[in-house]
């Protein structure tokens, strides 16, 4: 099960990437931009649904990973939603996992977001960091936010195409070692 905590279901964002409609004071329909929505982002091994319709009407996601205080890179399933959904993400979780992530081939969103801090080593730095990171993004005007999404159109779908192979060829991979057991 998934867990988010939003202090209100309007933050200053929403508010504007949210259409006008509302029913009893909330969104009755998320706004959709025909350039950044595509509907056919679910995980096509049919293993599990990580896309959700409200992944449509995020701009950036802020993934925080289960692990932040770690001595090398961890990812669980979480990184894959902004994949999937081919939305651009800041990362909060173990120091040098945007590093790993590049090694695997994924790109990121250097300069748009600043991942200076995905090289401190020091937790205390590491989240200072990011709260500041986080708290610049999150004052950009929608539009901005909006263009942006248009401009890493490239990264996005690389990154979504990457992952949809590796999970063929980590899948493959698998039946192999376990035909060997």
């Amino acid at each position: 099960m998934i867990h988010r905590i939003y202090p209100t279901p309007f933050t200053r964002i929403n508010e504007h990437w949210l259409k006008n409609n509302t029913v009893n004071g909330y969104p009755s329909e998320p706004y959709v931009d025909s350039l950044i929505q595509d509907t056919s982002n679910h995980f096509h091994s049919n293993l599990m649904d990580l896309q959700s319709n409200w992944q449509q009407s995020v701009g950036i996601d802020i993934v925080t990973e289960t692990v932040f205080n770690y001595p090398y890179p961890q990812t669980t399933e979480k990184i894959l939603r902004p994949i999937l959904s081919k939305r651009i993400f800041i990362l909060v979780g173990a120091p040098h996992t945007l590093a790993w992530l590049h090694s695997l081939g994924f790109k990121t969103f250097s300069p748009f977001i600043n991942e200076d801090y995905d090289s401190l080593n020091d937790p205390t730095l590491r989240i200072r960091e990011l709260m500041r990171e986080i708290s610049r993004v999150g004052n950009m005007d929608v539009d901005f936010i909006k263009d942006a999404l248009r401009t890493f159109t490239d990264t996005l779908e690389h990154n979504f195409n990457l992952l949809k192979s590796l999970e063929v060829s980590e899948l493959a991979s698998l039946k192999e070692r376990l035909s060997k057991v």
